[in-house]
């Protein structure tokens, strides 16, 4: 096979690509995260999350995202990718609010409740030890479960933003429900990226009882659909965007703008501003949170695609009807210049066009750094592909550790075996359910911020 996947069946990332995969009959094995392949994914992964892609060279990428683009590149058919800009882009935003906002929905029903807990914290252990639990079995699932709900305050869930997750996720589950009763997939007749991260989340939450439930009432398409995703197959072409807009409208006007979007946009605003907390309000609901930097670089890097060339006019009445646009555009920044306007054909020569076209192009995005950090960014990559990497200065457990999910990433000094193995399916159990913003945790310092999957090598090689 050219490519392997490792991955779990508690994740909903590995679900994800999985699923991708093999719509795109892209070959490749399928290898569990288990007590017997633990050393050699050590090896492979420079985050300890999952899923991690693995081509025959060796070469191994992290992140979801970027690898879906770049296999898309590799092998255009069938596409997942929609070629009218407009539905594009709205599927690169609900591929972004299954990862960024309904992934926080998933943990939160999985993690809270104690029967969501227990069988959560049963599923992931019998996955990492096929042959049997070497230790405790009941003090290695509290130990797991000790360890995740750990994990509920470094997300923020602890609180009123986790009722919030609730409420959006049930709202959502009806308005995608609306939807699939009238389109096969949320994009017309074949599935998007965005159909990949929706189920790769909801597939997971219907393991779990408690939206399971929610599923079982309110999304009967829905739970049709998420059996589908599994193994998808094109029935069609992608829908126009004016035969897609009286379902999918509500979707984002309704929930992405009622609660994901603010939430994004307030918290790249105070990540880029350096603030450590910031006041948002849902309903009567105010919150103060604090900003998660791998969240706002992947907010950031969706609100570059929509101002390169694809805000086009359907695109921009659509997100203006949905009250999206005020979130997904990025906001003048005072080290900007304000755009171009057009100049008499002689007011100025073409030289002064070309200079002032190059001063344009060198303006920061988003209030990214400028050239300095940017080279900086650059060097500290470098350095990293040259060899000296966090593993090889030994500091590869620090990386699980800034998991948003993870482990703490303490070493335990104890020598019982049982308590040896409650810890490391605690850890499996942290890394294989972990949101896919690997480095959100609060704590994280600025040079563990740098080295997450959105930094790494994100251009996965032909297939050797």
């Amino acid at each position: 096979m050219s490519y392997r996947l490792f991955g779990a069946e508690t994740s909903a990332y590995s679900t994800k690509l999985r699923s991708y995969l093999k719509y795109k009959a892209v070959a490749f094995d399928w290898v569990p995260r288990t007590s017997e392949t633990e050393d050699e994914l050590k090896r492979l992964s420079r985050f300890g999350t999952l899923p991690v892609l693995v081509t025959a060279s060796g070469f191994a990428v992290h992140d979801t995202t970027p690898m879906m683009e770049a296999l898309e590149a590799d092998s255009p058919e069938p596409s997942a990718t929609p070629a009218d800009p407009a539905t594009a882009f709205l599927a690169c935003v609900l591929e972004e609010y299954a990862d960024a906002w309904l992934a926080k929905a998933a943990f939160h029903y999985r993690w809270t409740r104690k029967k969501d807990q227990r069988l959560a914290a049963q599923r992931s252990i019998e996955e990492y030890y096929p042959s049997g639990i070497p230790g405790d079995k009941k003090a290695t699932e509290e130990l797991a479960i000790e360890t995740m709900t750990g994990q509920l305050k470094t997300m923020q869930l602890e609180g009123e933003l986790g009722s919030t997750v609730e409420k959006s996720f049930k709202k959502f589950i009806k308005l995608l429900d609306d939807h699939l009763k009238k389109h096969l997939f949320i994009f017309g007749e074949r599935p998007s990226v965005a159909d990949f991260a929706i189920a790769g989340q909801l597939i997971q939450m219907m393991k779990d009882p408690t939206p399971a439930k929610i599923i079982e009432k309110d999304g009967e398409f829905v739970a049709k659909w998420c059996e589908f995703m599994s193994a998808p197959t094109a029935s069609g072409p992608f829908a126009a965007l004016e035969d897609l807009k009286e379902t999918l409208a509500p979707i984002f006007a309704d929930d992405l703008a009622a609660f994901f979007l603010p939430w994004a946009a307030e918290n790249l605003e105070n990540s880029l501003s350096g603030n450590e907390t910031f006041s948002i309000t849902f309903g009567k609901e105010a919150l103060t949170l604090t900003p998660l930097r791998s969240a706002a670089r992947s907010f950031r890097e969706l609100r570059r695609k929509f101002v390169t060339g694809q805000a086009i006019e359907a695109l921009k009445a659509f997100t203006d009807e949905t009250g999206a646009t005020v979130f997904l555009l990025r906001p003048q920044r005072p080290d900007q210049r304000p755009p171009r306007t057009e100049a008499p054909a002689d007011a100025e020569a073409p030289e002064a066009d070309a200079q002032s076209e190059e001063a344009d192009t060198a303006q920061p995005l988003d209030g990214e750094a400028g050239e300095g950090d940017a080279a900086r960014k650059r060097k500290r990559r470098r350095r990293r592909r040259g060899g000296r990497t966090r593993a090889e200065e030994g500091a590869a457990g620090d990386a699980s550790g800034n998991d948003e999910a993870g482990d703490d990433g303490d070493e335990s000094s104890d020598d019982d075996a049982a308590s040896d193995t409650a810890e490391a399916a605690a850890e499996v159990a942290a890394e294989a359910d972990a949101p896919e913003a690997a480095a959100e945790a609060p704590e994280a310092d600025a040079a563990e911020a740098d080295a997450t999957p959105d930094e790494a090598e994100t251009e996965v090689p032909a297939r050797d």
